[in-house]
């Protein structure tokens, strides 16, 4: 009698899986299908678009008479509310909505890897953020002459914020539960990052050491390194005239935005439940 012999079944991994195609034409599909889904979903499109410039216009710079002053207030306060609404917010209300309409868990078995499939909802955001940034940095520079000192610390200012608020916003998903209830799990870290960034508050009027705390909080970074752009100044208020010294300062903005947009992806990707929790 002949015996037949089946064909082994493949055991391919899903990582070995996420190998095979093209990066760039996997991780650009799923963008372009964000993009999609983002426009045609008018209250994201509201808080991500409408809400940064209505709350940044509105509150900066009140009081201010001088231009150079005020086109920093206006480009801080445009800059990190659009991180907050734009990329964090928007973000983590995206990928919940997925994850609870078990879209992710089927992306998550095909092709695309873990992290293409989580920042890949980032990538229309990330636009919108460059897009509102340069408006804010364009108003500021042009109609108002405000004058820059160091202009790339501005591009550090806006990468570095998006990369941390990016992964806040990863790590933020894997413990909220659904879309509504994401606006109370983001709202401490929202007060926190505003209250201890200098932006409603100036850092000099707390004590010493909330001062230390506050330059390494997710936001208070980002303003540093938009003060140093137009003022010139480090974390301490000083004068960085030369360019070695502005580097130097400026890195040691740039260190806790690496650290916390590390921690968020690490503890992302680490903790994520591809399954609903509703």
């Amino acid at each position: 009698m002949t015996t037949l012999t089946l064909p082994a079944l493949p055991t391919t991994t899903v990582a070995e899986r996420g190998s095979r195609g093209s990066l760039l034409r996997r991780f650009g599909t799923l963008a372009r299908a964000e993009t999609t889904i983002l426009l045609r979903n008018k209250t994201a499109a509201f808080t991500a678009i409408v809400m940064p410039l209505f709350i940044g216009l509105a509150f900066g710079g009140i009081g201010l008479s001088d231009p150079a002053i005020l086109g920093l207030a206006l480009t801080s306060g445009l800059v990190s509310m659009s991180l907050l609404f734009v990329i964090y917010f928007t973000m983590v209300t995206s990928l919940v909505g997925r994850r609870e309409q078990l879209v992710l868990k089927r992306l998550y078995a095909g092709e695309p890897t873990a992290l293409e499939i989580l920042l890949a909802p980032a990538v229309p955001l990330w636009i919108l953020l460059v897009i509102q940034s340069t408006i804010a940095i364009s108003a500021a520079t042009l109609a108002l002459g405000t004058p820059v000192a160091h202009p790339w610390a501005l591009a550090l200012a806006v990468l570095g914020g998006a990369g941390t608020w990016t992964g806040l916003a990863i790590w933020s998903a894997t413990w909220t539960r659904s879309v509504e209830s994401a606006q109370l799990t983001t709202l401490p870290l929202m007060l926190v990052a505003i209250g201890l960034s200098g932006l409603m508050l100036p850092l000099e009027f707390l004590p010493r050491a909330v001062q230390h705390v506050a330059h390494v909080l997710p936001m208070t970074p980002v303003i540093d390194l938009i003060q140093l752009a137009y003022l010139g100044v480090g974390t301490d208020g000083a004068l960085v005239g030369a360019v070695p010294d502005a580097l130097l300062a400026a890195a040691g903005m740039i260190v806790p935005l690496v650290v916390w947009s590390a921690f968020g992806i690490w503890t992302g990707l680490r903790n994520f439940r591809w399954d609903s929790r509703s």
